[in-house]
């Protein structure tokens, strides 16, 4: 009779004592680590499915009332109308990558525990009186956090780098903190301001400027915190970082489309600035004080700015290509 030798990756101990602790990982991670990362479920892929699926249930009507308060927000703050769509994406990303998750033979559930737990004590602790304003943003933080605990109490760490994106895409859910919305509106601000001082000039308009406030011969326009264009903005990085995931490869690729998306933003807003102040000072005034082009000619500016990230994107997909990321009858799939 043939001598078995121990599994690969099973230390002797564990194997002895007939009780598997994780394989490669457990060797590459150490027994204690491996033990917090993962341990072998003894239940079916569908038992898992369905534990999940109660999972989320329960963590939903737990915070039902902030998910509301953060359903109204996304309608009556314009620069928070994309959250509506974020668990929609996040979702699909997920599905895309389901065969890694229903290959999981493992589940993390002293991991997926203790995060259940950190996003339970944040939605205990967190005060309306204490955080004020942002006590939206500490909800809504710690509902993701629930939910991340909840994927890796069923499914573990081994899928977690092909699900990662739809993971974290969901902290697009989580409204800025006052200080830092405050932050980048400030920021888009002056950033605005300074491309306009830069096209006017390159355009030969005579003008005087005194910080947000641009006099012209016959208007004065002030860069207020209402023009900073921090809708758009979010947009297009947004959709920056969902057309990175889905069409490129490479982590510099993904990265270079996000960075230049932030001075498209802001190029694109300054021109809408200039474009209504001209028009104001030479034609009517009413079409910076009351007209349609105020309150929508943002929209064919941003469908612009929308054709020029996906010609990066075509751009970079061909550097990628030729850089031998993947074959040129090979689709880009989401990594």
């Amino acid at each position: 009779m043939k001598t078995v030798p121990p599994a690969i990756g099973m230390s002797e101990s564990a194997h002895e004592g007939g009780h598997p602790i994780g394989g490669d990982k457990k060797a590459e991670y150490g027994g204690v680590l491996g033990w917090l990362l993962g341990q072998p479920f003894p239940y079916s892929m569908t038992t898992r499915n369905v534990v999940l699926a109660l999972l989320m249930l329960s963590v939903i009507v737990l915070f039902w009332d902030p998910l509301i308060s953060l359903y109204s927000l996304s309608q009556t703050q314009e620069h928070y109308s994309h959250i509506v769509l974020i668990p929609w994406i996040s979702l699909y990303a997920l599905f895309v990558s389901r065969t890694a998750i229903l290959s999981s033979k493992e589940g993390s559930p002293l991991l997926g525990v203790m995060l259940v737990g950190l996003g339970i004590f944040g939605w205990r602790e967190a005060d309306p009186q204490i955080y004020g304003g942002d006590y939206l943003s500490m909800m809504m933080l710690s509902f993701v956090i629930c939910c991340w605990g909840i994927f890796l109490f069923c499914y573990g760490v081994q899928p977690l780098k092909p699900c990662l994106f739809g993971l974290l895409f969901l902290m697009f859910m989580v409204p800025l903190p006052a200080v830092a919305l405050s932050a980048v509106v400030g920021f888009l601000q002056r950033s605005s301001a300074e491309v306009t001082d830069i096209v006017f000039a390159q355009l030969g308009i005579p003008f005087f400027r005194q910080g947000f406030v641009f006099s012209l011969s016959n208007f004065t326009v002030q860069v207020a915190e209402e023009c900073s264009g921090i809708r758009s903005a979010l947009s297009l990085v947004i959709t920056s970082f969902v057309a990175g995931h889905f069409f490129l490869r490479s982590p510099w690729g993904k990265l270079g489309l996000v960075a230049v998306v932030v001075p498209l933003a802001i190029v694109k807003n300054a021109f809408r600035i200039v474009g209504l102040s001209l028009l104001a000072n030479y034609v009517d005034p009413s079409f910076v004080t009351d007209s349609a082009l105020h309150r929508y000619g943002g929209i064919p500016l941003f469908l612009a700015s929308l054709a020029i990230l996906f010609s990066i994107v075509w751009l970079l997909r061909k550097l990628e290509k030729h850089r031998g990321y993947y074959s040129s009858n090979e689709m880009p799939v989401a990594v």
